[in-house]
């Protein structure tokens, strides 16, 4: 590493995440306002590095794509993707902790993965505390804060928040952006993450709120079903298909003469519930169709396999396409191969899971305009 180049190299925990099943990697979990990997952007800015070389084994396309959208950091990024961490040069900086501050132990178990994010959480409102504009930085824009509410430092509360008479904010509290606290609540060593909603008459204790999913960190308790007027999540479904493929798969429904899937039914290994048979490539495609036009299910992505089939791969595979969305086309029909119970399949799946939409979509979009009925057996 030069003076003016710092080398990193990310976590790879996803084989820990066993509580939070998080779709991101450690490095692109929210600690305080932003991202770890961005709080290290941020250390590379003040020690005047001009460039970051970034290495990363865990969902490198996330990473990759976080990196693309990082414009606000006036530094150079190089990103390099490795089989494992080890393959990264031996000088970089393990950047699995807040920076400036002695890494602890890593965890060995899903809880203390998530204990390990609090922590540098937890290090990064301490510093932020000291700073003498801290009252300022410390609660984002157009926040609506009731005058009867009590924020104990340090806390840090995002934009468009409403927070209502007689709350009890910190400390250690972390409020994510456009998250609604009805009032009479206590929240501390805790965080929410953006568009939360917390009811009245409820207290968070050394908890993290995600999604509507709240983790309890005190009693190892994770609670996926809770009444909604006391908590839940004011954040839309995350899965948007948009309206041109919606249209384009209702066309193509049409033109391929559309399907039947004889009765038959398979779980994917995320839990959705397709018709047909895993193991019958084109022949299961038109009847997925009209899960795209209802907004169910992505017209272009990875192609659906059962747990079996992810877990016969190799380890570090099944990490990459166990968190690239699915879909009724994959780049992996395009290069012939049409079942993931095809051996071949499985590294065009890796391929499509580890770099930009742009690189393999175009083939793919092709394989779908030259598709005709005939073309609608299972693979041998």
């Amino acid at each position: 590493m030069s003076e003016e180049t710092l080398d990193l190299v990310l976590p790879d925990w996803s084989g820990l995440d066993t509580v939070r099943h998080s779709p991101l990697p450690f490095a692109l979990w929210m600690m305080g306002d932003q991202c770890l990997l961005h709080h290290w952007l941020d250390f590379a800015v003040n020690q005047g590095a001009t460039t970051v070389r970034i290495f990363a084994a865990d969902r490198p396309a996330a990473i990759r794509h976080v990196l693309e959208d990082s414009e606000l950091w006036p530094i150079k990024t190089e990103f390099t993707a490795v089989g494992k961490i080890s393959d990264a040069p031996e000088t970089a900086i393990h950047a699995d902790w807040l920076p400036g501050e002695p890494s602890p132990p890593p965890p060995t178990n899903g809880w203390e993965l998530i204990d390990r994010a609090s922590g540098i959480e937890k290090a990064w409102l301490a510093r932020m505390a000291g700073e003498p504009d801290y009252h300022l930085l410390s609660i984002g824009f157009s926040c609506r804060i009731h005058p009867e509410a009590r924020l104990i430092p340090p806390y840090f509360i995002g934009d468009h928040v409403l927070i209502g008479p007689d709350c009890e904010i910190g400390p250690n509290a972390v409020i994510g952006q456009g998250s609604v606290i009805s009032g009479s609540n206590k929240i501390s060593n805790s965080h929410l993450s953006a568009h939360s909603f917390l009811g009245p008459m409820t207290a968070l204790s050394n908890c993290l709120l995600e999604s509507g999913v709240l983790f309890n960190l005190t009693h190892r308790a994770r609670i996926d079903e809770i009444e909604p007027h006391l908590v839940s999540s004011l954040e839309k479904n995350s899965l948007i298909v948009p309206w041109k493929d919606r249209l384009h798969a209702l066309f193509l429904y049409l033109r391929l003469g559309g399907a039947d899937s004889r009765g038959k039914t398979f779980t994917a290994f995320d839990g959705t519930v397709l018709p047909g048979d895993p193991t019958e490539g084109l022949a299961n495609r038109v009847a997925w169709l009209p899960l795209v036009w209802k907004g169910r299910l992505p017209l272009y992505g990875l192609l659906p396999r059962t747990r079996e089939q992810l877990e016969s791969l190799d380890h570090e595979w099944q990490n990459i396409i166990r968190h690239a969305p699915i879909g009724v086309f994959s780049y992996a029909d395009s290069q012939g191969c049409h079942s993931p119970s095809d051996a071949e399949e499985a590294v065009h799946a890796v391929y499509q899971a580890s770099l930009p939409q742009e690189t393999h979509l175009p083939p793919t979009v092709e394989f779908v305009r030259k598709l005709q009925p005939s073309k609608l057996h299972p693979s041998s």
